[in-house]
C-alpha cells in the first residue's frame, strides 16, 4: 500500500512539475494582431512589419514626443495610427481605460491604405476605446474602435478594428 501511495504522490508531482510552464497566459498578454472589419465583412489583417512607438519631435513642431502605430497588410498597404502627441518628453502616456471620439476630418490620425476613405466627410464618426497603454518597451497596447465613415463616392461603410501589440 506504501508503495501505492508513494507511486500516486510521484506522478502527481511529476505530472504538475511539467504542465507548469513560464508562458504568461494572462488575459492582457499581447497577440501581436492588428484587425480591420469593414461592413461586417471578412477581417483585414496589417499585423506585418508592426511598430508602436515614440518619436522625438522637433522643437519647432511645438510638441516634444509623437506615438504612432504602423504595420502593413499582405499587399504591403500600410495601416496608421496617430494615437497622440505631447509636450511632455517621451514616453507618450494616456491613463486608461479612455474613449475618444473622432468626428469629420479628426479621423485623419487613422491612416489605412487598401480602404477608399473620405477623411474629410464631417458624417464621419469613429470612437476608440483604449484599453491598455503600456508606457514601457515590451508593455501590452490594446484599442479598439469602431464607427461610420464616408468613401470618396460619399457611400457610409461601418469599421471596426483591434489592435493588441506591444509597445517597442
Amino acid at each position: 500500500m506504501n508503495t501505492l501511495k508513494k507511486s500516486l504522490l510521484f506522478i502527481t508531482l511529476f505530472s504538475l512539475f511539467f504542465s507548469c510552464d513560464n508562458n504568461d497566459n494572462s488575459v492582457s498578454r499581447s497577440t501581436n494582431e492588428i484587425e480591420i472589419t469593414i461592413d461586417n465583412g471578412t477581417p483585414i489583417s496589417y499585423s506585418t512589419n508592426i511598430t508602436a512607438k515614440d518619436y522625438q519631435l522637433a522643437p519647432t513642431s511645438g510638441f516634444n514626443c509623437l506615438f504612432k502605430i504602423n504595420s502593413n497588410n499582405s499587399n504591403t498597404d500600410t495601416f496608421e495610427l496617430i494615437v497622440g502627441q505631447t509636450v511632455d518628453v517621451c514616453p507618450f502616456t494616456m491613463t486608461t481605460p479612455t474613449n475618444i471620439t473622432l468626428t469629420g476630418s479628426e479621423i485623419s490620425v487613422l491612416n489605412i491604405q487598401g480602404i477608399d476613405i473620405d477623411y474629410s466627410n464631417s458624417g464621419n464618426s469613429i470612437v476608440f476605446n483604449y484599453q491598455l497603454l503600456g508606457n514601457n518597451v515590451g508593455d501590452d497596447i490594446k484599442i479598439t474602435f469602431a464607427g461610420t465613415y464616408f468613401d470618396n463616392s460619399n457611400i457610409s461603410h461601418t469599421i471596426s478594428g483591434d489592435i493588441d501589440i506591444d509597445r517597442q
